[in-house]
């Protein structure tokens, strides 16, 4: 279970649009999967070259939570290539469940 501190911090950073401060709390050797769901939510609003590049890493994270809320990320950015790499991870990904989460949140914006 997240600290609520730490999500409180993550969405002050996201306020402000400061990246790296969420990224520090989700490299935190405390961040769980909540942590980690919530900073990948805060960094797609932000939608900067840094977030981009940070949300890539957690596409194929082991967490399929995690997983899901990368693409959810990447999707809300919906640059061509966050589109390719969740295209990417949807043709890749072995879990019925999280493929058809990934591929709901994808059709409910792109169709």
């Amino acid at each position: 279970m997240a600290d609520q501190s730490t999500l409180d911090k993550i969405a002050k950073a996201k306020q402000k649009k400061k990246t790296a401060n969420i990224i520090k709390l989700m490299e935190s050797r405390h961040a769980d999967s909540q942590t980690l769901c919530c900073g990948l939510e805060a960094l797609a609003e932000i939608a900067d070259e840094a977030s981009v590049n940070f949300i890539t890493h957690y596409l194929d994270n082991p967490d399929p939570a995690v997983r899901i809320a990368a693409c959810k990320a990447g999707i809300g950015i919906g640059t061509d290539y966050m589109k390719t790499r969740v295209r990417y991870q949807l043709s890749a990904e072995q879990d019925p469940p999280t493929k058809k989460a990934i591929q709901d949140a994808f059709n409910a914006k792109y169709n």
